[in-house]
């Protein structure tokens, strides 16, 4: 742990030595530095266990090197990554940082913008997988280093500010947010030279309303469904197999869901459907609870949609609520349950640094829809499958209701989140600190993924040409199952 913490703090030290001088950004006072930090640490007092997968003297070790860094004027680049370093150390992903709100846009706007999606593999390579107009980095080419920086050296570099449990789900992040990532490292993403095996090439930035656009023409039905508050939808792939897809758990309205869901299972009993794929891949989470809705179609009997969960009660916590609503201070105010669990009252009205531990709320006994599906159920998760989401394939797999085929989830079976979110009076980073330890169906171990049956990684080529071989996959086991039952007759 001790070599691992100065391994961290040397290449925090190094990279923070690294300037380019292409783009201008605000700095911020010492003052305004110490009162943020401040308010930060106060945040970690919500957290359940923020010392579980690192050591009280090693976050405070970590913790007095940043209030060192900041006794000088720093940049607004530099102060986040100073802050991330204290968040990404607690080790878990629903505790984060965020820029200020559009800081990163009016960088795009007024420097333009990097014109190639990236896509960073498990085992820390990176290729260019789409481009926005650029074409002097061919599809498919692995990108070997960065500004001299080699690809693995910048990841190791970026790793002390992303908040993760896993490392799939990590470089999932970097992939997501591969823009900022630049601004972090070289603090600037327009020119800078890339290093393939046969090539080096400079990369300049495209306008921000190009790329704009072409996001727009090539914005997925995901994306869209999700920007309606009606994020899933349902197909018919081939006679007798249907596709239920979930690109969220944050569910807007859930008579809405309920609907579509009826809806769904009537369609499905129509149209004779033997074979029903529930797909949750690029689901970053939401509500645990909305997941039995769907299971009550597929499942006859019990089920639990988390094991437990054990919520500490704390003043940021509590302030969180009030802050929002002041009559809740007086205690005289009827809370409703959401399907989002969380005990208000114990929150508003407990005894502060106590837990609150629940399991009963979590479980569902069998109900009998009118549209039940007796069918065989598939699912199809991968490294993006996160959170709610991941708790949905624990669930699935807990209380064998089918096949899982993919990869292993970048969410974990223990997680923590029900995160308070906070924007830094001074600085405007957006911090958010999660409030409970959250066990799912079947959980074991720390750190521990879902993972599939049958285990389907895309290659790169897939990921360039748009190819599922996941989907592939399930439609070719249930050709086989179908057939099994065929013989049998």
């Amino acid at each position: 742990m001790k070599n691992r913490l100065l391994l961290t703090i040397t290449i925090f030290v190094f990279i923070q030595s690294i300037t380019v001088g292409q783009v201008e950004f605000n700095t911020h006072s010492p003052k305004k530095m110490e009162k943020d930090l401040k308010e930060l640490l106060d945040m970690v007092d919500a957290h359940p266990d923020p010392f579980a997968k690192i050591t009280e003297e090693d976050f405070n070790q970590i913790v007095d090197v940043v209030k060192q860094n900041i006794t000088k004027e720093l940049d607004e680049v530099d102060f986040y990554k100073n802050l991330s370093r204290i968040v990404a150390a607690i080790s878990d992903g629903h505790s984060r940082l965020s820029m200020p709100r559009h800081w990163l846009k009016n960088l795009m706007k007024k420097h333009g913008v990097f014109p190639y999606e990236i896509f960073v593999t498990n085992k820390n390579e990176l290729f260019i997988i789409k481009s926005y107009g650029d074409e002097n980095l061919p599809l498919g080419v692995q990108i070997l280093e960065i500004n001299g920086m080699s690809v693995d050296s910048m990841i190791n570099a970026l790793n002390p500010y992303i908040s993760y449990e896993t490392i799939p789900f990590r470089n999932d992040k970097i992939t997501e947010s591969f823009e900022l990532m630049l601004y972090l490292i070289f603090k600037q993403s327009s020119n800078l030279k890339f290093k393939t095996a046969n090539s080096e090439v400079i990369i300049p930035s495209i306008p921000f309303k190009d790329w704009k656009k072409q996001k727009k023409d090539n914005r997925e039905e995901r994306e869209k469904k999700i920007g309606i508050g009606e994020p899933y939808e349902f197909t018919i792939l081939e006679p007798g197999v249907g596709k239920i897809d979930i690109f969220s758990f944050s569910v807007s309205d859930i008579d809405k869901y309920n609907f579509f869901l009826n809806k769904t299972f009537k369609q499905i009993k129509k149209n004779n459907i033997h074979s029903l794929i529930i797909d949750v891949r690029g689901n970053y989470g939401g509500w645990p609870k909305i997941a039995s809705e769907l299971f009550h179609y597929i499942h006859n009997g019990y089920f639990k949609t988390m094991a437990k969960s054990s919520m500490k009660i704390s003043y940021p916590y509590r302030n969180y609520f009030t802050r929002r609503n002041p009559s809740l201070r007086s205690g005289n105010v009827i809370l409703e349950q959401k399907r989002h669990y969380v005990d208000l009252s114990s929150v508003l009205y407990g005894k502060l640094d106590s837990y609150v531990d629940e399991d009963l709320f979590f479980n569902e006994t069998p109900i009998m829809e009118t549209y039940e599906f007796t069918g065989d159920c598939y699912l199809l998760i991968d490294r993006k499958s996160y959170s709610a989401s991941s708790a949905f394939a624990s669930t699935f797999q807990c209380y064998t209701m089918g096949f899982i085929i993919g990869e292993p989830t970048g969410g974990t079976k223990i997680f923590r989140a029900n995160a308070i979110f906070k924007e830094l009076p001074r600085t405007s980073i957006v911090a958010a600190m999660s409030t409970t330890k959250l066990y799912t169906a079947c959980y074991n171990l720390e750190d521990e993924p879902v993972n599939p049956n049958i285990v389907v990684v895309p290659t790169i080529t897939d990921r360039v040409f748009d190819q599922d071989p996941q989907l592939i996959t399930a439609l070719l086991l249930i050709k086989k199952m179908q057939k099994a039952k065929a013989d049998m007759e």
